[in-house]
C-alpha cells in the first residue's frame, strides 16, 4: 500500500513540475508568436511598399520612353514632366500609393541618361520604400542584335558586349555552345544544341533562370529593339553619293570575274580584276581595271573620301558615311592578287553606317588599321571564356584582356594581337572590314573568303549562313558602345539599380 502511495506521490511531483515548466514556457511561446506575427506583418507591409516603389519605377520608365519629344524634354532641356516630379500620387496598385521623380543625369558621358526614383507607401502603416534606377537611351546596346529571337552560329562571334533578345537565344552548333561569352539575356529561353555537354537553361521555364555568370532567361529588362529612321538614313546616303553605289555607279553592264559572262546593270562592289586565263597550278592573269576602283569621274564621285574606299590611300579615316542599299549587296575583294602582284591590299574598309535592305554577302576580308576605344564593361562579358575555362590574371587571353576582370582602354585593330578563347592560334589579329553599325534586312551569307571582322554592331533580320566557319574561321563583332543612330523610338537600357532612403519632400 505504501508503495502505491509512493508511486502516486512521484506522479504528482512530475505533474507539478510539468505544470511549472508549462507556466514558464507558454508565456514565452505566446510572446514569441506575438513578436513573430508582428514581424511578419511588418515584413508584409515592407514588401507592399517595396512592390509599390518598383511599380513607380516601371511607370516612370514607360513615361520616359513614351515619345522622343518627352525624352528630349527630360534630357536636353532638363524640364520635369508633370506628374513625374514628386508632384502627383498614384493609387492604381492595390495596397498603397506611389510617386515618381524623373531627372536627367548630369556628368561626362551620361548626356543620354535619366535617373528614375520610385517611392511606394503602404496604406495601413504609411511605411515608405524607395528605389533609384538609372536608364540610358542606347539604340545599339550589344554587338549582335535581332528583331525577335537570336540564333547564333559559328560564323559570327560577338565580343565586348552582351547579347539581348526579346525572344529566345539559341546556340545552334557546338562551336558557339562551347564559347561561354559574351553574357546572354533573353525574355525567353537561353538554350544550346547540346544540353548535355554545353548546357544553358535546362529547366525552362522553371527556375533557376540564370547561372549568375553567362546567361539569364526570363529577364524582364531586355530593352526594346530600336526603330531605325530609314528615311533619314537614306537621305544621308543620298547627300554623300553613297546611296545604291556599286563598283561603277553609272555602268550598264559588267563582266563577271572568272567567266566570259556579261551581266546587265551596275557592277557589283567587287575589287577583283578581270582575268583572261587561269591555268591549273598557276596564278590567274588579271587584265583590265578593278570593278570598283577609285578611278574616273563615275567612281570618284561617290567615293570622294578615299579613306572609305577599299582601295583608298589611307587606313585611318576621319570621315564617316551612311552607306545605304535598297537591294542586295556583295562586298568582295581579292587579297591574293593584291598581296602577290601589287604588295598592297584591296580588301574591304568602310567606316560609318551600312544599311542593306536586302541580302548581304561577305566575300572579302578587311584590312583596316586604326585605334578605337574598348567598352568600359567589356571584361564583364568574359568572366567565363569556354566550357571549362575562366578569366584569370594572365594578360591576352582574349582581345584587349589586361588581367582578371580588366581590359585595356584602347585597341589597335589590325596591329594588336592576342589569344582567342578555345583556339590553338596565338597572336590573333583583327581584320576589320566595317567600322560602325551594319543592318541587314534579309539574310547574311559569308563565303570562305569573307571572314572579315566588324567593330561596332551587326543587326541581321534573317538567317546567317557561312561556308567553312569553324573555331578558327569566323567574323568577329567587336562591340562599340559609342554608336549613335537616328531612331523613331527611345530605347532604355538599365545601367544601375539600388534601394535609397525615402525623400524628405512632402507627398502631394
Amino acid at each position: 500500500m505504501s508503495q502505491t502511495r509512493d508511486i502516486r506521490g512521484q506522479v504528482l511531483v512530475g505533474v507539478i513540475m510539468l505544470l511549472l515548466v508549462l507556466l514558464i514556457i507558454v508565456p514565452a511561446l505566446v510572446q514569441w508568436v506575438q513578436l513573430e506575427t508582428k514581424q511578419s506583418v511588418q515584413n508584409q507591409k515592407t514588401e507592399v511598399a517595396f512592390n509599390l516603389a518598383q511599380a513607380a519605377v516601371e511607370r516612370g520608365m514607360w513615361k520616359a520612353k513614351s515619345s522622343v519629344a518627352i525624352w528630349q524634354q527630360l534630357v536636353l532641356s532638363g524640364t520635369p514632366v508633370a506628374g513625374y516630379n514628386f508632384d502627383a500620387t498614384y493609387t492604381d496598385v492595390p495596397g498603397g500609393s506611389y510617386r515618381i521623380k524623373i531627372s536627367r543625369v548630369v556628368g561626362v558621358g551620361v548626356s543620354s541618361s535619366v535617373v528614375i526614383v520610385g517611392e511606394g507607401r503602404d496604406n495601413q502603416t504609411q511605411q515608405t520604400q524607395a528605389i533609384s534606377t538609372v536608364f540610358q537611351n542606347q539604340a545599339v546596346y550589344g554587338p549582335l542584335m535581332a528583331s525577335q529571337g537570336a540564333v547564333m552560329n559559328m560564323g559570327m562571334c560577338p565580343l565586348w558586349g552582351p547579347i539581348m533578345s526579346q525572344g529566345n537565344i539559341y546556340l545552334a552548333d557546338d562551336v558557339t555552345a562551347f564559347r561561354y561569352f559574351p553574357r546572354k539575356y533573353a525574355k525567353g529561353d537561353v538554350s544550346s544544341n547540346d544540353s548535355v555537354n554545353y548546357p544553358r537553361d535546362v529547366t525552362w521555364p522553371n527556375p533557376p533562370n540564370t547561372d549568375g555568370i553567362e546567361w539569364w532567361s526570363n529577364y524582364q529588362y531586355v530593352p526594346e529593339v530600336p526603330i531605325l529612321d530609314f528615311a533619314t538614313l537614306r537621305a544621308q546616303a543620298n547627300a554623300t553619293h553613297t546611296l545604291n553605289v556599286y563598283g561603277c555607279a553609272t555602268s550598264t553592264s559588267y563582266s563577271v570575274p572568272g567567266t566570259t559572262y556579261t551581266a546587265v546593270g551596275p557592277a557589283p562592289w567587287d575589287t577583283r580584276r578581270q582575268f583572261a586565263t587561269n591555268s591549273p597550278g598557276s596564278a590567274p592573269v588579271y587584265t583590265g581595271a578593278p570593278h570598283c576602283g577609285n578611278i574616273g569621274a563615275n567612281d570618284s564621285l561617290h567615293f570622294s573620301a578615299s579613306c572609305n574606299h577599299p582601295q583608298g590611300a589611307c587606313k585611318d579615316p576621319n570621315n564617316s558615311y551612311t552607306w545605304y542599299y535598297d537591294g542586295d549587296l556583295t562586298l568582295g575583294g581579292d587579297q591574293y592578287y593584291a598581296m602577290t602582284y601589287t604588295g598592297a591590299t584591296t580588301a574591304i574598309g568602310l567606316r560609318g553606317t551600312l544599311i542593306v535592305r536586302g541580302n548581304l554577302t561577305l566575300d572579302a576580308t578587311g584590312d583596316y588599321d586604326y585605334t578605337n576605344n574598348v567598352p568600359v564593361n567589356a571584361a564583364a562579358e568574359m568572366n567565363r571564356l569556354t566550357y571549362g575555362t575562366y578569366d584569370t590574371s594572365a594578360i591576352g587571353e582574349y582581345p584587349a584582356d589586361y588581367g582578371m576582370n580588366q581590359t585595356t582602354a584602347l585597341w589597335h585593330f589590325g596591329t594588336d594581337s592576342s589569344n582567342f578563347p578555345g583556339s590553338a592560334i596565338h597572336g590573333w589579329k583583327n581584320t576589320v572590314g566595317v567600322r560602325g553599325f551594319t543592318y541587314v534586312g534579309k539574310n547574311l551569307s559569308i563565303t570562305t573568303n569573307g571572314f572579315m571582322d566588324f567593330n561596332g554592331a551587326v543587326w541581321v533580320n534573317g538567317s546567317v549562313t557561312s561556308n567553312g566557319a569553324s573555331l578558327d574561321s569566323f567574323c568577329g563583332i567587336y562591340y562599340d558602345d559609342t554608336i549613335q543612330l537616328p531612331t523613331l523610338n527611345v530605347v532604355l537600357v538599365r545601367k544601375s539599380w539600388q534601394k535609397v532612403p525615402a525623400s524628405s519632400v512632402a507627398w502631394p
